[in-house]
């Protein structure tokens, strides 16, 4: 890597590739982020824009051993939002996570799509 390319001070993420990312592709490359901050607004607005692109994402976190739990409720939260079949596996996945309170949410969210006609 060439020493003169300006990169982001708390991941290392070379900015001139970013700079070349779509919007969308910013935010899926935020949920890498070191800033835990950073990763929820991106899945926030990931879920808000209703992101298909980014379930896949959102399965692989939750399938990892991520274990942050604001995270994951972020995960959760823009999982629900976005209407495609892999939600509902996305959220099966969670009711088996280790945290109580990761795998209750999740349930929550599939009782509730249980209950819509």
């Amino acid at each position: 890597m060439d020493q003169n390319q300006a990169t982001c001070p708390d991941c290392g993420f070379v900015l001139e590739e970013f700079s070349q990312l779509s919007y969308e592709g910013k935010l899926l490359s935020s949920l890498y982020h070191t800033v835990p901050e950073r990763r929820i607004i991106a899945t926030q607005i990931l879920g808000d824009l209703k992101s298909q692109a980014a379930l896949k994402e959102f399965k692989n976190i939750v399938y990892s051993i991520e274990m942050d739990y604001y995270f994951l409720c972020a995960i959760l939260q823009a999982t629900a939002k976005i209407d495609h079949p892999d939600r509902l596996n996305i959220l099966k996945k969670a009711t088996r996570n280790s945290s109580i309170l990761v795998s209750s949410l999740a349930k929550e969210f599939l009782i509730g799509f249980s209950k819509k006609p």
